[in-house]
């Protein structure tokens, strides 16, 4: 089966073309009121039409017309206002994708520069340095020769520098700056955004903390917060922690709302969730993991219970059974016995 394309810039231009075009006829529309009929110049009366039958018959006309063309003026907003919501709603996704792939080669060049960086900083030390070895001569005297460390034969590493704090695409479009990077190389903050040709702007600021939960002296989590302007202009706040048990809170905060899912892992990457939404509907997710490593997710919310299994490995499932949700209680329910 063929991949569906779809071409969201195009949406987006085209949204802007009908609202264009509402806002050009507009005038001409909320001019023509009632039975009021009007000309280039603005409304006239009969005597501007010289036939007061003529007149009369275009009055009609023009109050005729009037309601759908007001009719009409509101479906192209309603029209325009839907290709623009699925338009920055898939830019939004390729942009999120497109940040988070550009973050992760800033990450990748700094680590790079560390370790040419490192290299050069050998170098200067030991540039000037010599192998000092003694042999003896065709006479049998003992004598002293060195050898440069960096001769003719050993070319010196490429001086590295600064370190890199941003990186573009090869198009212009996605650019990625760090702020701050920690002494070890690690960005602390950073900063993506995507513009496109079609005029779509998408922007991600994200502060990292880094943490050693086992104490071996390795980062073996990283939690963050990060603030998302999305394509239609409305800001989101994404935060997730994680406390020394492994267990992890996610948050989203919207205007309609936050989102809160609290992650309890368990063993083999078995997991138990719970999420509560804005209005305070919960939904939980239980994930058991077998000694052969499938696995049944059972996930418990306002619309039932379905029940999955799968390979949480792979975080990959089949629903094999749905049960609805118990009915209110409603006490003027009669009871049949």
């Amino acid at each position: 089966m063929a991949d569906l394309v779809l071409d969201y810039g195009l949406l987006h231009r085209l949204a802007g073309s009908l609202r264009s075009l509402r806002a050009q006829i507009g005038t001409d529309v909320d001019a023509v009121s009632g039975r009021s009929v009007v000309s280039a110049g603005g409304e006239v009366g009969s005597d501007a039409i010289g036939n007061s039958t003529l007149y009369a018959a275009l009055s009609a006309f023009y109050a005729t017309c009037h309601k759908p063309f007001q009719d009409s003026m509101q479906k192209l907003e309603d029209l325009a206002s839907l290709l623009e919501s699925v338009a920055t709603a898939f830019s939004d996704q390729d942009s999120d994708l497109a940040t988070k792939a550009n973050a992760a080669l800033l990450q990748a060049e700094i680590d790079q520069w560390q370790a040419e960086e490192l290299a050069w900083k050998q170098y200067e030390t030991s540039k000037n340095q010599v192998i000092k070895y003694q042999y003896y001569d065709k006479d049998g005297v003992l004598r002293t020769a060195t050898i440069p460390l960096w001769g003719p034969d050993r070319p010196p590493p490429k001086d590295p520098g600064a370190q890199p704090t941003s990186v573009t695409s090869p198009d212009g479009t996605i650019t990625s700056t760090a702020q701050q990077v920690d002494g070890t190389g690690k960005v602390v903050t950073e900063t993506s955004t995507v513009h496109t040709t079609d005029g779509l702007s998408y922007t991600e600021t994200t502060t990292y903390t880094y943490q050693d939960l086992d104490g071996n002296g390795e980062t073996d989590n990283v939690d963050y917060t990060t603030t998302v302007t999305h394509s239609d202009g409305t800001t989101e706040v994404i935060t997730k922690n994680t406390s020394p048990d492994h267990t992890t809170v996610m948050t989203s905060t919207t205007d309609d709302g936050t989102t809160k899912t609290t992650v309890t892992p368990g063993q083999n990457g078995a997991y138990h969730s719970v999420t509560v939404d804005p209005k305070g509907d919960t939904t939980t997710t239980e994930v058991t993991v077998n000694p052969d490593g499938t696995g049944t997710k059972t996930v418990t919310g306002p619309k039932g219970t379905d029940v999955y299994t799968g390979d949480p490995n792979k975080d990959r499932w089949t629903k094999s059974s749905h049960e609805d949700p118990p009915p209110e209680y409603d006490p003027y329910t009669p009871i049949n016995e």
